[in-house]
């Protein structure tokens, strides 16, 4: 894949995916899995593990494990928005927490890259247990264009 590929293609937008999954170790320890890349809003999931409980005895996820995600998924959403295989970086990132995400439930987050200048992108997330008009958290981050290729 070089630097000239097309984002816009859907088999690009799921070889970028499929890599995405594979290439980023802490992505693959959490299990934070691609689900959708075929519209600017990109979805990815992470099924629910009792090792994610930050209160077992309530039953509630760490809120770690959603920023975890959602940085991850808004880099995601960046990095297919932006043109070539620049490499980006957070920069900024802001979590509001909602409600607690729940045990037993998988958190599916959605992100969407709005803007993008010469040298930041900015994302937003929602993220939430099956129901996106009950989020459990909303997050807004910044990203830095390095200008290197993700090749280099």
């Amino acid at each position: 894949m070089g630097e000239d590929i097309d984002k816009r293609d859907p088999a690009v937008r799921e070889t970028i995916a499929g890599r995405f999954n594979r290439m980023i170790p802490h992505n693959q320890a959490i299990g934070l899995q691609v689900a959708d890349v075929a519209g600017e809003r990109i979805r990815t999931t992470l099924a629910y593990r009792a090792d994610f409980l930050g209160d077992p005895e309530a039953g509630l996820w760490h809120t770690a494990i959603g920023t975890t995600a959602a940085d991850s998924t808004c880099g995601l959403a960046v990095f297919l928005a932006i043109s070539g295989l620049e490499s980006v970086a957070t920069i900024d990132l802001r979590m509001d927490y909602l409600r607690p995400a729940v045990a037993g439930r998988a958190l599916e987050i959605e992100a969407e890259c709005y803007h993008v200048t010469q040298c930041v992108a900015f994302a937003e997330a929602t993220l939430h247990q099956g129901d996106r008009e009950r989020p459990t958290a909303r997050c807004t981050a910044a990203f830095m264009r390095t200008g290197r290729s993700v090749l280099a």
